[in-house]
């Protein structure tokens, strides 16, 4: 009997994200958007360190902490053509260098070239609101209404999906204490129904 040493990944499905992800050019994309930029040779280059985070969050990580595991598995790393993976801290670092002017040129240009490869011509816009309860005093959160946790903080946000496709076209974060309709008009109406955003298309 003959032994076949073979690197194995209980996350071999991945294999299919990465070549849907080769498939529609993501990686050359990212690298035309205006990222935080590599602080040192050594560093982590920006479209790298949002791949690996994709990747964490396809296998079920919820914690940047958790993220962490991913780094041993050298399979993983193949498949994707990485020598290593990020830590928690590179990718808490990264995301901290979003404030809400590059969050602005950055995220609604992604968005854009998301729906851009979609093969759909009429879309169905649902949208709703959540209450998310926090702990303690998080920025935006405030008291309001709240069946499942009374009296604590929470943020109201408010988030519209594309029915066809599953996918969270907006979202607004809101404090706790905002009305279910509280700008809804400028939510409807603004940039994420645009051809900026959405393109040609008919809107249900």
């Amino acid at each position: 009997m003959n032994t076949l040493i073979k690197k194995v990944t209980p996350f071999g499905g991945v294999s299919l994200m990465k070549r849907f992800m080769d498939s529609i050019g993501i990686r050359d994309y990212l690298s035309t958007l205006d990222l935080p930029e590599k602080g040192s040779n050594s560093s982590y280059a920006p479209n790298h360190i949002i791949e690996s985070f994709w990747l964490s969050i396809w296998t079920g990580v919820s914690r940047y902490i958790h993220a962490d595991w991913l780094r041993y598995d050298t399979t993983l790393h193949d498949i994707f053509g990485w020598d290593k993976m990020p830590s928690q801290n590179t990718y808490s670092r990264f995301f901290g260098k979003f404030p809400q002017q590059r969050n602005t040129a950055v995220f609604p240009e992604l968005q854009k070239w998301f729906f851009s490869q979609l093969q759909v011509n009429d879309i169905t816009l649902d949208i709703d609101s959540t209450v998310i309860t926090r702990a303690g005093n998080q920025e935006g959160s405030a008291k309001g209404y709240n069946p499942l946790k009374r009296g604590r903080n929470s943020h109201h946000p408010l988030m519209a999906f594309v029915s066809q496709t599953r996918m969270v076209a907006n979202a607004w974060l809101r404090p706790g204490n905002t009305a279910d309709s509280s700008s809804c008009k400028a939510f409807w109406v603004g940039k994420f129904l645009s051809e900026r955003f959405l393109g040609n298309r008919s809107f249900l």
